[in-house]
């Protein structure tokens, strides 16, 4: 016999009318029972990108609905829905290609959606950013269309007027005018490390020139090249001397005048700056050469002394010329070149061993240096300026990367409140770039964690220079930054060095090139923060003192150029923070100024 269920588990009528109920509306066919529904976007409501997002519609999204979720544009024209119709085809391989064949081809047609009378008739001011870039085949193919249906456009032209307005607005990026920075998605890999150094310097001549790039229709002669170690010596024997170079100025920064009465400087401090402007004439006087020391040694060199770095031409026994200017013109170091240009007219600096070692980090030290942004460069005979190198850098923005250098050139040279899209569709603004930072670890990266902790601390301390708030991401890096400071102190050995195991624990190596490379990359880390107090304070007198004897004792060994530029910068940063003061006002530093008036008399 059937025992009967418990009262509390009997369900009513009601209760299984309820239930019916839920699972209908439940059921996957009730979510289309409405009329009039279409297939939703799915980023229609997604100004930025997710993980969840397919690596083939990138190239859809930012191309097409990148700009229509900016906020500043919303707010101008009235937000419509366009029903997606098509929505496999993001996924398909050749959308790309069909998508490009429709934007450049004059005699098809396609239909419009009627205009609202508030949706302004001038095309939109990001056209020029959001247009899908072409091969040269499918340029060339491009071009043959449309010279095809050139007679049929003159023959009728009311029907095919207004397609080739819109297809010319769009066919080629202004690349010239002034604006906000949308970066076009690119079809090859962003990574340019994987390039080597010999498959470079043979590619070097294949990049478009400027005229190339303005008249694509116009044939362009092919001249046979010479070799290219004979266009290198070339090169080096008829390199411009350093009167002809223009001189690197720094940014213009607006300084008021305060007179204050300054302290006299005690008989201890009077023999540190002795000693610290001897050694530090003692390099300059000895620089480095262009034909021994590869691009990333020259780089380095050029943040010893920042503007003012100079290199010898062509061996030991050149001219002195002005270490920016060799590389900003993309002069030969030991028959290496550091930029180049692609297919597409866009400059990039090469990635790899003896070249850069880290992504930004030539646009790192122009920053560095204080270069101004509107300094020229010249690259594969095309004429460009620092602000083209500030955009590509940002153009390469990726989470989960190292923008260490990125962030250190990026916060000199750009606003605070810079937003931008790099060439994948995602958005970045410079608290982006100090959140992704502050998430990646000190241990282990580059030269021990100091050159992180220098971009977070340029970073917070631009904010207070320019006299914004210190909130959000900027007070989280003055805290981390300063957590880290107390850390350094702590493990400061007790002849001024500080710890050559880095931030990995207290360590006093008998190297003296294992000191020079921990002490000088951390003491020049601190001096970014610095305040006077600090500057006065004798572990601080103890690091310089302790660094400069290091380097005039053994002044006459073969440092490695990395750690002995860091360490020359710092010793440049401690004299201007707390000796320059005390000198007449003049443009070049005391510590060589004697130096470079000779060289200037020659």
């Amino acid at each position: 016999m059937q025992r009967p269920l418990p009262e509390y588990v009997r369900i009513s009528w009601c209760q299984k009318v309820v239930l019916f109920c839920l699972l209908v509306v439940a059921h996957p066919w009730a979510a289309h029972a409405d009329s009039g529904s279409s297939l939703v976007d799915p980023f229609e409501d997604s100004p930025t990108m997710g993980s969840s997002i397919h690596q083939q519609d990138l190239l859809w999204q930012s191309t097409v609905k990148g700009y229509l979720t900016d906020p500043a544009l919303r707010a101008k024209t009235p937000e419509t829905k366009v029903p997606v119709t098509k929505a496999p085809a993001a996924r398909n391989p050749l959308s790309k290609s069909l998508r490009t064949s429709e934007n450049t081809s004059a005699g098809r047609t396609t239909p419009q959606p009627e205009k609202s009378a508030t949706t302004p008739s001038s095309p939109s001011p990001f056209h020029k950013w959001i247009s899908p870039r072409t091969t040269s085949a499918a340029r060339k193919s491009a071009d043959q269309s449309q010279a095809a249906l050139r007679p049929l456009a003159q023959s009728n032209p009311k029907t095919t007027s207004d397609e080739t307005d819109d297809s010319a607005s769009v066919a080629e990026p202004d690349r010239t005018e002034e604006g906000p920075v949308f970066v076009q998605p690119r079809e090859s890999e962003p990574e340019i490390a994987r390039r080597t150094v010999r498959g470079s310097l043979s590619s070097r001549g294949s990049g478009r020139r400027i005229g190339e790039i303005l008249n694509p229709e116009q044939p362009t002669s092919v001249e046979p090249q010479p070799p290219i170690e004979e266009e290198l010596e070339e090169a080096e024997q008829n390199a411009t001397p350093l009167s002809e170079y223009p001189i690197p100025t720094r940014e213009p920064q607006a300084q008021e005048e305060v007179e204050v009465q300054l302290p006299p400087l005690t008989r201890s401090q009077i023999a540190l700056r002795s000693h610290v402007r001897r050694a530090l004439k003692y390099y300059y006087d000895h620089p480095m050469n262009t034909r021994d020391r590869s691009p990333w040694e020259l780089i380095h060199a050029a943040l010893s002394y920042e503007i003012y770095s100079r290199v010898l031409q062509g061996g030991p026994e050149g001219k002195p010329v002005s270490a920016v200017g060799w590389l900003c013109f993309n002069q030969s170091c030991r028959k290496m070149k550091l930029m180049y240009i692609n297919d597409e007219g866009d400059l990039h600096v090469r990635v790899g061993p003896a070249l850069q070692g880290h992504r930004g980090q030539l646009l790192a030290i122009l920053a560095q240096c204080k270069v101004s942004s509107e300094y020229p460069m010249l690259v594969d005979g095309h004429e460009m300026k620092v602000k083209d190198l500030i955009k590509e850098e940002m153009s390469t923005c990726y989470p989960r990367t190292e923008l260490t250098f990125k962030l250190i050139g990026l916060m000199h040279y750009l606003d605070s409140n810079t937003k931008w899209v790099n060439d994948q569709g995602m958005q970045w603004d410079m608290r982006k770039l100090v959140s992704e930072e502050l998430r990646q670890p000190i241990r282990g990266a580059a030269c021990g964690g100091t050159h992180r902790l220098s971009g977070l601390t340029l970073a917070y301390k631009a904010r207070q220079q320019r006299g914004e708030p210190v909130d959000g991401e900027y007070l989280q890096a003055q805290r981390f930054v300063a957590q880290h400071q107390l850390y350094a102190y702590r493990m400061q050995n007790p002849d001024g060095s500080f710890s050559t195991n880095w931030f990995q624990g207290r360590e006093n190596q008998d190297d003296p090139d294992r000191k020079l490379k921990t002490t000088g990359h951390i003491l020049e880390w601190l001096l970014y923060s610095a305040t006077d107090r600090e500057l006065k304070s004798p572990r601080t007198t103890k690091a310089v003192y302790f660094l400069t004897n290091l380097m005039y004792t053994n002044r006459y060994h073969d440092w490695e150029a990395g750690p002995l530029g860091h360490a020359l910068h710092a010793l440049m940063v401690y004299d201007r923070m707390m000796f320059s003061k005390y000198d007449e006002p003049s443009n070049v530093p005391v510590a060589i100024r004697e130096s470079l008036t000779n060289s200037s008399s020659r």
